[in-house]
């Protein structure tokens, strides 16, 4: 029972910690703050937190050594659409496959899946068919 605790304690824990990171990434990078200004808001933010061990890495190059390690499947693909008055236009857009692709990635998408079918829809006496209600069943 008492390891069972633990468990949730550290569970909430790192919650807790890939909330604070997050937060850090987007502030760092919403205000285009410099390592040293990053680094700076972590040694603030571990000196004063009342955790135990700290929450956040030592500096913020961690973030970059990890984004440049993440496998990104979702790359664009550039397509010309159009010549008009001596100019190119392009469509940038993502693959159907890289999006099915990435979807199928998240490890909990099957709780939100409608796994179940039900014929939901009358035909009237002119051959028109009225559906009374939505199909998906899935808990939103």
């Amino acid at each position: 029972m008492r390891n069972n605790l633990s468990d949730d304690k550290n569970q909430e824990y790192d919650k807790c910690l890939n909330e604070a990171y997050a937060d850090l990434i987007v502030l760092v990078t919403k205000y285009k703050l410099s390592n040293a200004a990053g680094n700076a808001i972590i040694s603030f933010f571990n000196k004063h937190s009342n955790h135990s061990k700290s929450p956040l890495p030592k500096n913020i190059k961690q973030r970059k050594l990890f984004i440049n390690n993440m496998k990104s499947n979702l790359l664009y693909k550039k397509t010309k659409v159009l010549d008009y008055d001596n100019t190119e236009y392009f469509l940038y857009h993502m693959p159907l496959m890289s999006w099915i692709q990435n979807i199928l990635e998240i490890s909990d998408i099957s709780q939100t899946f409608a796994l179940e079918y039900e014929k939901l829809y009358k035909t009237t006496k002119n051959g028109k068919e009225n559906i009374y209600k939505e199909q998906n069943n899935g808990e939103w």
